[in-house]
């Protein structure tokens, strides 16, 4: 019976609603609206660690070996050469004789004033023996014997010159000195000085930072690159010659194993392999606006980004001198897209 009911009052709000009506009662129960979930899709991006890579080869450049000093060789006499004891390309020594000149006429003079001399120092005591009491009669013959000695002892000093000895202890070079020719006075040859030796370069404005606080570098001869040697730093200007925008640098080095001659060549490492060792990061992770670097690092779900200085790029890698620190996670893909602390998904890269 009441499903019969039921029947008929569904029935007649059918019609009802064919007729346009509508009764309250007649209308089935609605359900609530489905509520539509925003959801907010983060940007993937992948990220790289912050590693120390080797950059390359230790940094080169040529640098010339030059004598620590030099000295020319003065002859202070003019003459015939006696005998020539060195020859060019000898190693001598402070005051060792090189050569030596024919002292005859020198000689011959220095005879002649001591003949002077003593004749004068002769007539002296006779005129004292007679009994001359006249100050003024025995002058001259006092100025005659002082003359013969300041004549002699020039004379002397002359033979000296008539020695050629070695001014420092080195190389003899530019000399050609034979017994029987003729020299005048004037520099007939140079000694340099090669144990030690120095290492001159001439550093650019971008090495020179490599330089800071060394007091030391390593340096090999181009036929022996697997030799190292060391030498000391004894000047490093620190004003730049402007033309060449370059600094002028100078080692000093012993040289008794080396044997290295003046004007030869040899590469000088401004750094060596352990410096190559630096914080790196991939290419990819770079942003330049104007002339700023910049890189996104991620950190607590977001990407940070961060203001860096670089150095030097060895292929894949650059080195990294400010701003980042070991093991930080920089974004390498999808960084331009991304703003300041906004939140990404992160991946390693491969």
């Amino acid at each position: 019976m009441r499903n019969n009911r039921w029947i008929k009052i569904m029935m007649g709000c059918a019609l009802l609603a064919v007729g346009g009506m509508a009764l309250a009662g007649c209308s089935a129960p609605q359900q609530a609206p489905t509520e539509v979930q925003k959801v907010v899709q983060k940007p993937s991006v992948k990220i790289s660690e912050v590693q120390k890579r080797s950059i390359g080869a230790p940094q080169e450049t040529v640098a010339e070996v030059t004598a620590s000093d030099q000295r020319d060789v003065v002859v202070k006499a003019s003459g015939d050469v006696l005998r020539a004891l060195k020859d060019r390309g000898n190693q001598v020594k402070q005051g060792e004789l090189l050569f030596e000149l024919d002292p005859a006429d020198v000689l011959l003079q220095k005879q002649k004033a001591e003949i002077g001399l003593r004749t004068a120092q002769k007539n002296l005591k006779d005129g004292q023996f007679a009994g001359t009491n006249d100050p003024d009669a025995l002058q001259p013959l006092k100025d005659q014997i002082q003359v013969a000695q300041i004549d002699i002892e020039q004379i002397n000093r002359t033979l000296d010159n008539y020695k050629v000895t070695a001014p420092i202890s080195g190389i003899l070079t530019d000399f050609s000195i034979e017994p029987g020719m003729t020299v005048n006075q004037g520099i007939v040859g140079k000694i340099q000085r090669i144990n030690p030796v120095k290492i001159k370069a001439n550093i650019t404005e971008e090495n020179a930072k490599l330089l800071k606080g060394k007091k030391e570098l390593s340096f090999y001869a181009t036929d022996k690159p697997g030799q190292l040697y060391k030498g000391k730093i004894v000047y490093f200007s620190d004003i730049m010659d402007t033309m060449n925008r370059t600094y002028e640098l100078e080692l000093q080095a012993d040289n008794a194993k080396l044997e290295l001659k003046p004007g030869t060549k040899v590469q000088l490492r401004l750094t060596d392999e352990a410096e190559q060792e630096v914080l790196t990061i991939p290419t990819t992770a770079i942003i330049r606006e104007e002339s700023n670097t910049y890189v996104y690092i991620f950190s607590g779900g977001k990407a940070e980004k961060r203001q860096v200085e670089l150095g030097r790029l060895n292929e894949l890698y650059q080195e990294v001198i400010k701003g980042l620190s070991l093991g930080d996670q920089v974004v390498v893909s999808g960084q331009h897209q991304l703003k300041d602390k906004q939140e990404v998904e992160a991946v390693p890269a491969k």
